[in-house]
């Protein structure tokens, strides 16, 4: 655990930067404010499934917050947090040592910096020309930022251990989501994001995926790379195959998909099929298994639904295959 006092923690960047986090963390161990915790997780820490060198080092003092049987809520929200956060952590076409935002060299952690350097030199440039005011406070925070120095050599240890320590506490992030999990039974959205979490944790990523999408999501034919559309209807999951092609061939223009009137009707008549969920004795995956017997604890009916779909397998329209889900 990189200790609160660290020099460390300047270099380590976070999403704005200039956020002094053991300064927040501190504050949230002594004094819970969900408000504020939010703000550091979502805002500075994972901000739109970005990780930094911050997250990383701040996983175990959130893990020791939660600790505490009277922090229920804190442990709740850390929960939350650091199951998500290993989702956008393990980019699995990166290796397995590999952590999305924790270079691994000193030219790589100064390649960070490129954005401000620039930021900087426009407004110098801008301001010789007459052509911007009032820019003075922005480019002191550039210059400020930049002034605290890149990663060094010096540093690299205990960036290794950083992310020794984030390897490590996977078990410990499944057991945290588990406990919260079992706390938390009656809300149901809680109960698919942690299971997301744990199933993150277990490095079981396209399944923890498919959890944070939810009852209507994406995925693609592992054979063709084909994309479909998912929604559920009651213990059914209908799937519609999109009439564009490949799912690398997907644009960011929002369409009037067969999926989304079925799902505006409330009911699957423009569908392409059914996914086939799997049964009890296919799911021989010990992870899986585990999942499933924590989703059945769930007041509502719709975690375990979702996991035997998400478990099972469809007949891909376009190339004929049949094979398992992935997410898109």
């Amino acid at each position: 655990m990189l200790p609160l006092d660290d020099p460390l923690w300047a270099k380590l960047d976070d999403a704005h930067r200039d956020r002094n986090i053991p300064k927040l963390l501190a504050r949230l161990a002594k004094a819970w404010n969900d408000e504020k915790a939010n703000s550091l997780f979502w805002d500075c820490l994972c901000h739109q499934e970005t990780c930094y060198g911050a997250t990383y080092a701040a996983i175990p003092h959130l893990l020791k917050i939660a600790r505490p049987e009277k922090n229920r809520n804190q442990r709740l929200e850390i929960a939350h947090f650091c199951g998500f956060v290993v989702l956008c952590a393990l980019d699995p076409q990166q290796g397995a040592k590999f952590l999305q935002g924790l270079p691994e060299t000193v030219d790589e952690w100064d390649d960070k910096l490129d954005c401000f350097r620039c930021l900087a030199s426009n407004i110098e440039d801008a301001r010789e020309d007459g052509s911007y005011h009032g820019r003075d406070m922005e480019l002191r925070r550039y210059k400020k930022l930049l002034a605290i120095g890149p990663v060094d050599v010096d540093d690299l240890d205990k960036i290794e251990e950083i992310r020794t320590d984030f390897f490590k506490a996977l078990p410990k992030i499944r057991a945290v989501c588990e406990r919260a999990l079992l706390e938390n039974l009656q809300d149901e959205c809680s109960v698919r994001h942690l299971l997301g979490g744990i199933a993150a944790a277990y490095r079981l990523l396209d399944l923890a995926r498919l959890f944070y999408y939810g009852s209507e999501g994406h995925f693609r034919c592992p054979s063709c790379d084909w994309h479909y559309e998912y929604n559920r209807f009651g213990d059914r999951i209908a799937i519609y195959a999109d009439d564009k092609g490949p799912s690398k061939a997907r644009t960011g223009v929002m369409r009037e998909t067969r999926g989304f009137l079925d799902y505006k009707d409330a009911a699957a008549t423009r569908h392409d099929g059914f996914i086939l969920p799997a049964r009890d004795s296919e799911v021989t995956d010990r992870r899986a298994a585990a999942l499933l017997s924590l989703a059945r604890r769930a007041e509502s009916a719709e975690p375990a639904v979702l996991l035997r779909h998400f478990l099972g397998s469809f007949e891909c329209c376009r190339c004929g295959v049949q094979g398992s889900i992935h997410p898109a």
